[in-house]
């Protein structure tokens, strides 16, 4: 299984099984990738938490069946 990541910087695709390696923390909650580019090295991370709290503060609308 081949698993690409994009740059949220400088929009390179990456692909996992050939360059670069994807962090997925469980504990914290987050997933962290260090951009290979070597002009760009941004690391692009991604935090479940706030997403969680922000879905909690807005959550969806209910449904209605008609």
């Amino acid at each position: 299984m081949d698993i690409a990541v994009i740059c949220g910087k400088c929009g390179k695709i990456h692909s996992i099984t050939e360059d670069g390696s994807l962090l997925m923390d469980f504990r914290k909650k987050e997933f962290s990738f260090i951009c290979q580019n070597k002009e760009c090295n941004h690391d692009n991370m991604m935090d479940f938490n706030t997403f969680e709290e922000k879905s909690k503060r807005s959550p969806l609308p209910r449904m209605r069946t008609i």
